[in-house]
């Protein structure tokens, strides 16, 4: 099943590339317009047993914070842990190179024999961590191909493995800058 998605203004788009996580969440893939190359940029959403009719929900920053922290309430040291492998994992994606590389847009680090040793967190918070790191993947791969000098998501990943205050996290994460 391909699912589609509107841009505001536009005509419905098919997803060119889906992954569907353990816990049933579906998260697509669709042609960007946005940054230095646009013909390589994507659009990220999902679809999860918390999303009700046919729309789409676009993942925020602040979402997976917030699950994050609570991931960390429960399980300190192995939550900092995935954070730090989800700062690796940002460190090491590559932006796409070609249109081939963007349509097969392959993950090389949210696969579950790479995320087993962080199932415990799945007991908390409302995102798995394969459905984090998923996302997570696929918007620093978006964030390195289309803008030179991106950094805002890795700062806010960078905020978490610091452990600032609630009132940095959800500064950074909303976007404004401040930590």
């Amino acid at each position: 099943m391909s699912l589609t998605w509107t841009p505001k203004g536009g005509s419905p788009i098919t997803a060119f590339r889906e992954f569907v996580t353990k816990d049933g969440a579906t998260i697509a893939v669709f042609q960007g317009s946005k940054g230095k190359r646009p013909d390589l940029d994507i659009v990220v959403k999902y679809r999860d047993k918390y999303t009700k009719g046919p729309r789409l929900r676009t993942p925020k920053h602040i979402h997976w914070v917030i699950d994050l922290l609570l991931k960390r309430e429960h399980n300190r040291g192995l939550t900092l842990a995935f954070v730090a492998y989800l700062l690796e994992t940002y460190d090491h994606v590559r932006p796409f190179r070609s249109v081939k590389a963007q349509r097969q847009c392959a993950l090389n680090f949210s696969v579950p024999r790479k995320l087993a040793r962080f199932s415990d967190l799945d007991r908390y918070g409302q995102y798995s961590v394969q459905f984090i790191s998923c996302v997570m993947e696929l918007l620093a791969i978006e964030e390195k191909t289309g803008f030179d000098g991106a950094f805002m998501f890795r700062k806010v990943l960078q905020a978490l493995a610091d452990e600032k205050d609630i009132f940095s996290l959800v500064s950074a994460a909303a976007h404004n800058g401040r930590i």
